[in-house]
């Protein structure tokens, strides 16, 4: 069973990354604005945060023109590079830990 399960992640990932490097995305910029994904935008560097403000233009910018990345472009991006994973992380910690100190 857990064969299968390995199988269907495997696909599903290299579907998720065929799609995000169609627009030049990394699974980072499509996090969905929580309040930990909030905090950790501003603990990452200024050229991590310009470079994901391009990213996601450009990625807006083809979407409303219908079209993809040239091709030898989508073959250079790498989408599950990671910059903000671990900050994200470290914010939820954080959150849970202000929750459990601020419960009465």
């Amino acid at each position: 069973m857990s064969g299968l399960i390995a199988r269907v992640a495997s696909l599903y990932q290299k579907n998720v990354g065929k799609s995000l490097a169609q627009y030049g995305l990394k699974y980072d910029d499509a996090l969905v604005d929580t309040r930990a994904v909030q905090e950790a935008l501003h603990w990452i560097s200024k050229e991590d945060y310009t470079s994901r403000t391009r990213r996601i233009a450009r990625a807006a910018d083809c979407s409303m023109k219908r079209t993809y990345l040239p091709e030898e472009i989508q073959n250079i991006q790498r989408p599950f590079d990671n910059y903000l994973e671990h900050h994200v992380a470290t914010a939820e910690e954080l959150q849970d830990e202000r929750e459990e100190l601020t419960r009465w």
